[in-house]
């Protein structure tokens, strides 16, 4: 079977969920007997080095560059996909990982892989919305299977779109362990005394505003510190929130942090908070359960489905019910160890080796239809 991946996710981010999908299915399907594989990567500064699993069955199209991710990037390398494909011969499976099929690669099946109706939930978010729904509708139209990275994200797509749920599989992500932290994370900025965690990026619907709002309502400020890491500098919205609820010197914010410092973080906050009002997976939720770190997230969207029981769990985007519950889950002594077991045992059910595993079963299906 030989199976083609294309450079969308590596021409718009250099870290990310789907890029750690991509590079994960790549180096355990690539174990299976009678695989070949091609990911035409192009220009890109992935912290996935997919070039490391280069092998007799595996060939990976890659040039390492400065540029930044983003369309510029994305434009260079459809050119690349443009000229690059037909030299390459036919494959039995292209699959997709964004929103649109290069053209002009031989391929006799198309699977997709659909993560989340964020788009569509949420246009007023979006300046592209309407384009990416559009190029989403037309690729969903082509494909012989879709692939729903949570059942909550295969019901979206039923929502959304004119699709028949027998072309849709659930598979499941797996997960990555992170590196024990790093002795020096304090002088990475993370405080020795008590601290509340939020990771990620803060998109309007990651519902960062309401976790500043809940964090100054409930009084924590006095003895817990918020940290935050990822994302990037604060937004001058963000700069104002926080300016506005007098807890600047009560947030540590770390824009960008390695692997090493992120564990750490995970290890030793008194909570995890995701007040994500959606999401399609939720891969940071499996980082902290992982690490022996409570978690509180918002009973919404594919979060129930991931964390199951070993999460504490929140029901409205309100900052007066998740002040209450900061303070209750933070008191909650016998609740906490309990969820520390249960999120332990949790992240043991996503493996990447099953992951690649549904997905080849997928690819074998379509292949075997007439």
């Amino acid at each position: 079977m030989r199976i083609f991946y294309d450079h969308q996710v590596f021409s718009l981010q250099d870290a990310g969920g789907v890029t750690r999908y991509q590079y994960e299915l790549v180096r355990n399907l690539q174990l299976a007997p009678d695989i070949q594989i091609a990911v035409l990567m192009g220009l890109n500064a992935s912290v996935m080095s997919l070039r490391d699993l280069r092998n007799a069955g595996t060939r990976i199209v890659s040039w390492r560059t400065g540029l930044r991710p983003g369309y510029l990037r994305y434009a260079i390398n459809e050119l690349i996909s443009v000229v690059l494909p037909p030299a390459l011969g036919r494959f039995d499976i292209y699959h997709v990982m964004l929103y649109r099929a290069i053209p002009f690669l031989r391929r006799r099946r198309l699977v997709v892989t659909h993560h989340d109706c964020t788009h569509e939930r949420f246009p007023h978010l979006f300046r592209n919305a309407s384009f990416i729904m559009e190029k989403k509708r037309k690729l969903f139209s082509q494909a012989d299977a879709i692939i729903c990275v949570s059942e909550s994200s295969r019901r979206d797509l039923l929502h959304f779109y004119n699709v028949d749920e027998n072309k849709t599989h659930v598979v499941h992500h797996g997960f990555s362990p992170l590196p024990v932290g790093s002795s020096l994370a304090e002088a990475n900025g993370i405080p020795n005394s008590p601290y509340l965690l939020y990771v990620g990026l803060r998109a309007r619907y990651k519902n960062f505003l309401l976790l500043l709002e809940a964090f100054s309502r409930s009084g924590l400020a006095g003895d817990f510190q918020l940290v935050v890491i990822g994302g990037g500098a604060f937004s001058r919205e963000e700069q104002a929130k926080i300016s506005s609820l007098g807890i600047g010197n009560r947030i540590r914010h770390i824009p960008k942090a390695g692997e090493g410092t992120l564990a750490h973080a995970y290890r030793n906050a008194s909570l995890f908070v995701y007040p994500s009002l959606y999401e399609g997976f939720g891969f940071p939720t499996l980082e902290a359960m992982s690490l022996g770190c409570p978690i509180l997230v918002h009973r919404t969207s594919s979060l129930p489905e991931v964390c199951g029981d070993a999460a504490f769990y929140f029901d409205a985007s309100d900052a007066e019910v998740l002040s209450r519950a900061l303070v209750s889950t933070l008191q909650d002594f016998q609740g906490i160890a309990m969820k520390r077991q249960l999120g332990q045992q949790r992240v043991k059910l996503y493996d990447w080796s099953q992951t690649a595993k549904s997905t080849l079963a997928v690819y074998r299906a379509v292949l075997d239809r007439r």
